[in-house]
């Protein structure tokens, strides 16, 4: 079956778009359909450690536990953290990611079952 793409684009303090695709791979998780994770654009920032934003709720590290893991890691747009200025190094280190490129990220969209853009 092919998977959900759940596409978080946005930045992770100014809108509510984060909560919102961790609850849908959440969900889409517990009804055993596949997902996939893509963190592109600002959606990148979500990914650095060390946040203060996240005393307001849990790290993301712990909010995607068991469903963005080793055998399906999140995707993150390389050209999106080389445009912020984002190395690995400042990558919370408990996510599992994989880098990709435009072409992946293409493949990615167009191999989904559905695409839910936030």
């Amino acid at each position: 079956m092919k998977p959900v793409l759940v596409w978080i684009r946005h930045p992770p303090h100014t809108t509510n778009h984060l909560s919102e695709a961790i609850r849908i791979l959440a969900m889409t998780s517990a009804l055993d359909i596949p997902i996939q994770c893509l963190f592109m654009g600002e959606g990148v920032r979500a990914l650095v450690r060390d946040q203060v934003p996240h005393l307001l709720g849990p790290p993301l590290d712990r909010s995607l536990q068991g469903i963005v893991t080793p055998s399906n890691p999140a995707l993150v747009h390389l050209g999106s953290l080389e445009a912020r200025g984002i190395g690995p190094e400042r990558i919370s280190p408990g996510i599992p990611i994989r880098g990709v490129h435009d072409r992946e990220v293409a493949e990615a969209l167009a191999g989904a079952l559905r695409v839910v853009p936030l």
